[in-house]
C-alpha cells in the first residue's frame, strides 16, 4: 500500500512518527517525506516541492491528513478528493468538534475519521466502500 501523509509544519513530529509506523508495522510504502523539506523561500522552491507533493498524492493510494493542517494540507486533500483517492483524517487534537475550526469538507461521506492505533487502518476500508474496493 501507498501512502501519503499531509499536514502543516506544526505536525512534523506527528507526520515523521506515523510514517515511520506505517512502514514498521504495516510495511506500506511512502510516496513522498515532505519533512526533509525546510521552508521554501523562492517561488521555485515552492514549485519543486508543489510538483513533488502533487505527484506523492497522485501515486498514493490514501492520504492521510493529520490536523490541524495548513494551505498545502487542504490543497492536497482536494487533489486526493478529486482523483477519488482514499482520504483518512486524524484528528488528535479534535479539530472535528471545534467546527468554528473545520471545513465542510472534512465531513464528506468518503472521508474516514480516524484516533486509534496504526494497525487499525487496513480494517477502515471495505470492499463495499467505491473508493477503497480497489485497494
Amino acid at each position: 500500500m501507498k501512502f501519503y501523509v499531509a499536514s502543516g509544519f506544526q505536525n512534523i513530529e506527528r507526520v515523521k512518527k506515523l510514517g515511520k509506523d506505517l512502514h514498521n508495522k504495516l510495511h506500506w510504502q511512502l510516496t513522498y517525506d515532505w519533512t526533509v523539506n525546510d521552508r521554501a523561500e523562492t517561488k521555485e522552491d515552492l514549485a519543486e516541492i508543489g510538483i513533488k507533493e502533487y505527484e506523492a498524492v497522485m501515486e498514493a493510494d490514501i492520504t492521510i491528513v493529520i490536523l490541524p493542517g495548513g494551505k498545502g494540507c487542504h490543497t492536497e486533500l482536494g487533489i486526493a478528493l478529486g482523483n477519488k483517492k482514499v482520504v483518512i483524517l486524524y484528528d488528535p487534537e479534535g479539530v472535528l468538534q471545534k467546527l468554528s475550526e473545520a471545513t465542510t469538507f472534512y465531513f464528506l461521506p468518503q472521508i474516514i475519521h480516524w484516533n486509534g492505533v496504526v494497525e487499525e487502518l487496513p480494517a477502515l476500508c471495505s470492499s463495499s466502500d467505491p473508493y477503497c474496493a480497489s485497494l
